[in-house]
């Protein structure tokens, strides 16, 4: 052992040194470094939290795809109903009231007939036919009215308002001799036009707008002549009653009568259409297209 120690001068260092080495000296990075292992109880919570948001972004992303139960979207059909706002502020005719300062004419040529408070600009040629009246004036309509009241045509105002006045003079004609056509037809054409101006749509109230709305609706969805029980009809005439109940309440908030009405209409209308999907699937798709709405919104639950 002596010997080996004089032969070995390095040996008592070597011998030394890995005494005094520890043994965790030799671990490896890998293994220093890997997570520590989780327990069963710790992947089924994480599971369960991954899964919660998932669903939360399915719940987001169909709320934000819902369709609207009570408009819809815009179509020809929508777009062709009146609304009374924009109705009513149409432009005006050249129609001035009567005052003071208007009852003396300067030309004339820019004498006015007054009737019943409105005064109408004729020529001088034209005789005046109406007595002048002393309440307010009233205002008419544009002389191109978008409609008429009491469900009138445009092809029965046509024949009411220019045909009509020729008609009259030839028969006044018949009956005397004294009757002269160029003074009587311009009498004519003015009552005429007076009658038209009050039967314009700019006139009536909001009740005559949505009586006109449901007559283009019959119109625009019957599949006969005179259909009005067709469930394509009914559908159309509920969604104009609709639309105007929910322009109505945008406006008076606290109505709640007409709010119980507007939810009684579009679930009638909602049978009226599942019916028609039951018996009629191809109108169905058809009727929604043209009406704006969506499969959901007739399909799945309303809440309004």
């Amino acid at each position: 052992m002596f010997g080996l120690r004089t032969a070995l001068p390095g040996a008592r260092s070597l011998v030394a040194s890995t005494k005094s080495t520890p043994t965790n000296a030799f671990h490896t990075s890998a293994s220093a470094l890997a997570r520590p292992r989780r327990s069963r109880k710790d992947i089924v919570i994480q599971i369960r939290k991954n899964n919660l948001q998932k669903q939360e972004k399915k719940r987001l992303d169909f709320e934000a795809s819902t369709p609207d139960y009570i408009i819809g979207k815009q179509t020809e059909f929508t777009q062709s109903l009146l609304r009374p706002q924009s109705v009513f502020q149409a432009p005006l005719a050249a129609i001035k009231p009567v005052t003071p300062e208007s009852n003396t004419t300067t030309n004339e040529e820019d004498a006015t007939t007054k009737s019943s408070g409105f005064a109408f600009t004729t020529s001088s040629s034209s005789p005046s036919i109406f007595s002048s009246s002393s309440r307010t004036p009233l205002i008419v309509s544009t002389s191109n009215p978008s409609g008429y009241q009491h469900f009138l045509t445009e092809q029965e105002a046509d024949l009411i308002f220019e045909k009509v006045p020729h008609v009259q003079v030839q028969e006044l004609m018949v009956r005397s001799t004294l009757v002269n056509e160029k003074i009587q037809l311009p009498i004519e054409q003015q009552k005429a036009e007076l009658v038209r101006r009050i039967t314009a749509l700019e006139n009536g109230n909001a009740k005559q707008v949505t009586l006109e709305n449901v007559r283009r609706a019959r119109e625009a969805f019957q599949r006969a002549e005179g259909d009005t029980g067709s469930p394509e009809v009914q559908a159309a005439v509920m969604t104009v009653r609709i639309q105007n109940l929910h322009n109505h309440i945008l406006n008076n908030k606290k109505d709640k009568h007409n709010y119980r009405r507007l939810r009684m209409l579009i679930h009638q209308r909602q049978t009226v259409l599942k019916y028609l999907k039951k018996t009629y699937p191809e109108r169905y798709h058809i009727c929604l297209d043209r009406l704006g709405l969506e499969p959901r919104a007739i399909e799945d639950e309303i809440v309004v």
